[in-house]
């Protein structure tokens, strides 16, 4: 089961974060206009990706998916889910086990860059946070969603400080 969590203003008490800097990602994944189609040059990004995540499996991978603001925001939402799910899918293939990536959902929404084309990517970052604290780096950095592979279990939703969610 995966599990999905959106911003309902109960559902997660949102606090201020730092956010991980350029030199701590493990690279950008950057695509065409209105495409999640994996570019030909990605490969060598995500195979280090794959190989930084073998070599420290105690350690999360999160896919943070961007849009430029052209279009609707529900399509822009929609599409980075495409390009994340891409992203996400490829590293599976080259070994990286589904409970080890967290997928957050910016759309357009989040950090912009120098461009549009820049702003159309999925960035890779590791962490070694709960992924209730990815969760609130997501939303105090307006994302929309956050979707990891892992189920947890009572006690681990539980151990939270703050609650991941409400039963």
């Amino acid at each position: 089961m995966t599990l999905h969590y959106t911003m309902f203003g109960a559902l997660l008490a949102v606090i201020g974060v730092q956010r991980t800097t350029a030199a701590e990602t493990l690279g950008d994944v950057h695509f065409r206009f209105d495409s999640s189609a994996l570019p030909q040059n990605a490969e060598a990004s995500l195979a280090a990706a794959a190989a930084f995540a073998a070599e420290h499996p105690e350690t999360l991978i999160v896919l943070d998916a961007h849009c430029d603001p052209i279009g609707t925001e529900p399509y822009n939402v929609r599409l980075a889910i495409r390009r994340a799910d891409a992203v996400r899918d490829r590293l599976a293939a080259l070994g990286v086990p589904h409970g080890q990536v967290v997928v957050s959902i910016y759309g357009e929404g989040g950090a912009r860059r120098a461009s549009y084309a820049e702003d159309r990517r999925v960035t890779m970052w590791p962490t070694r946070e709960p992924v209730a604290e990815v969760i609130r780096r997501t939303f105090d950095g307006e994302g929309t969603a956050v979707t990891w592979g892992r189920q947890l279990t009572v006690a681990e939703i539980e151990a939270t400080p703050v609650p991941v969610a409400t039963r």
